[in-house]
């Protein structure tokens, strides 16, 4: 009998280590439905199948697997204890818990994304890198180019990486640390940023000699109704165009917007018709066959260079302070 009873005792131990091994307890209960360590890629795993609603197109996005993220999709729905997809040899469909977890997600996918984009900007800012957003007809700006000229001279170290963009992009770039600084037009939105007005450039009419326009010395809002006037392309910065040229279609013109207002002389020459953009803009577009007139009823175009209160480098604070000191020093003068 006592033989018996050591040897139920030694099955009776071997049985709890058994079970011990195999089936893990967290706070007294099983962790399979614990969803207290929700792995951030499998919520991006996630995100990527039910925006695609292909694992397939998903995959591919991700570059990864298709078959991985399938089986990495089954294990995060059993770890939740819950369906997230339907299913079927056509498509695939968002059950309704689906849907209620994928606003949060695509929440989360953005911060991932700013983090990701915050990490880069460290990492190169890190590497002496200075990444500045510049408008796609800036080039030929003497007051930037003389800038960024001196600030290469000054700092041979420090290599520039130019992005170009209309202002809206650039601003929501450097909101995401993409870029350091932007030479921006106004309007646009100033929470959280610094910036430093470099010049405003009057509005004016560049027009064919013989145009009936060309025959006033100031462009008046009467002078304008029923008139064909060029402009450039609203979706470039709505903004700009509502403060800027809207008030052209207000008096009455029948304004034209072109998508590369960069070619406008080109229609000056082809279509004999008056174009509006700032005085530095005439001087570049003139070839001795328009004339320039000033705009009374419009306000001036100002130029910014911006940045964000909140993220510094090295390198982008030696470029703020050169800009800074350039602006005083043409005050004084």
């Amino acid at each position: 009998m006592g033989e018996n009873s050591s040897v139920k005792q030694s099955k009776s131990t071997r049985s709890k280590g058994r079970k011990d091994k195999t089936t893990p307890v967290a706070n007294g209960r099983n962790d399979k439905n614990d969803t207290s360590q929700i792995s951030v890629e499998c919520l991006l795993f996630f995100r990527a199948v039910a925006d695609n609603l292909s694992f397939t197109k998903a995959a591919s996005e991700l570059k990864i697997d298709q078959s991985w993220l399938s089986h990495k999709i089954r294990q995060f729905e059993d770890r939740l204890g819950i369906t997230l997809f339907i299913r079927n040899t056509r498509r695939v469909e968002l059950t309704a818990a689906g849907s209620a977890l994928l606003e949060p997600v695509h929440r989360l996918s953005t911060m991932v994304d700013e983090t990701r984009a915050v990490t880069q900007a460290l990492r190169e800012s890190m590497e002496s890198v200075l990444r500045v957003g510049c408008l796609p007809f800036s080039f030929s700006d003497p007051q930037r180019t003389r800038l960024m000229d001196e600030f290469i001279g000054q700092n041979s170290s420090i290599r520039l990486q130019v992005t170009t963009g209309p202002t809206p992009n650039l601003i929501d770039q450097l909101r995401l640390g993409a870029l350091d600084l932007a030479f921006v037009t106004a309007p646009f939105e100033e929470m959280g940023l610094d910036f430093l007005l470099l010049r405003e450039n009057e509005f004016c009419f560049l027009i064919p000699k013989g145009h009936v326009l060309s025959a006033k010395k100031q462009i008046q809002e009467n002078d304008v109704e029923g008139q064909q006037v060029i402009v450039p392309a609203p979706h470039y910065h709505p903004a700009a165009f509502a403060l800027y040229y809207k008030p052209l279609s207000d008096a009455g013109a029948r304004v034209e917007s072109i998508p590369e207002f960069q070619n406008a002389a080109t229609y000056l020459e082809d279509r004999m018709l008056p174009v509006m953009c700032t005085r530095f803009a005439a001087d570049q577009y003139n070839n001795g066959a328009f004339v320039t007139r000033p705009v009374s009823f419009v306000p001036p175009c100002r130029k910014y260079l911006v940045k964000q209160t909140s993220r510094q480098s090295p390198s982008q604070l030696l470029m703020w302070e050169l800009v800074a000191k350039s602006l005083e020093l043409k005050q004084a003068a």
